[in-house]
């Protein structure tokens, strides 16, 4: 089979995209010329109030603006690096019948991975998956930059690990740690996939 010519993709850019568009990169760039490299973040009041306003979920407006603040300072390592040792942490809180403890950090080379605990308090429920939409914010005196770095569970817990840089200080009092909403908006929930076919160990399973 020979090589067959790449095909444009069609594109329905347009001037009204254009123009919005512009008026963003010019927007942004006045907030990021304000801010002059430090975090600036709204209340919990206007953001309830923006997201009557503009029809959407508190969590997806803090992805965008925590992505403004962000910017070109946010500087996160692919890997964690070499394990040093393991800082407990251990600060609990309980919400709305939830309860969230921050367990520990594990200290790594480039970076902290703390974990996060959530359990469903009432036994009258039967949840069968939580899903946390939130972010770890870190108050230090340096700034931190902090990404999801996994989560699994079910049965009305789960735990989430999220990745701190630089590496969190040794005591931790010095730093303050909060939960704030965060949601990267998706325009399709993700695939599903079921496996219900038969499994065999040990022989041969059905085709």
């Amino acid at each position: 089979m020979g090589w067959s010519e790449m095909q444009r993709i069609p594109n329905e850019y347009n001037d009204k995209f254009r123009s919005i568009d512009a008026k963003l990169l010019q927007l942004f760039c006045e907030r990021k010329a304000l801010a002059n490299g430090k975090r600036y973040f709204p209340s919990k009041e206007i953001m309830q109030q923006w997201a009557i306003t503009y029809d959407l979920d508190i969590p997806q407006i803090s992805w965008l603006l925590h992505s403004l603040n962000e910017g070109r300072h946010s500087v996160v390592p692919d890997e964690p690096g070499e394990l040093i040792n393991v800082l407990p942490v251990m600060q609990k809180s309980v919400v709305n019948g939830f309860r969230y403890v921050l367990t520990h950090a594990m200290q790594h080379q480039n970076g902290s991975i703390v974990f996060l605990e959530i359990e469903h308090l009432s036994t009258n429920e039967n949840i069968g998956h939580i899903r946390p939409h939130l972010l770890l914010e870190v108050t230090g005196k340096q700034q931190y930059s902090v990404r999801r770095n996994g989560t699994h569970g079910g049965g009305g817990q789960t735990q989430v690990r999220f990745l701190v840089t630089p590496r969190l200080p040794d005591p931790i009092q010095e730093v303050q740690f909060a939960l704030i909403p965060y949601a990267i908006p998706m325009e399709s929930p993700p695939k599903e996939v079921i496996l219900d076919q038969e499994i065999r160990f040990g022989g041969a399973n059905p085709a």
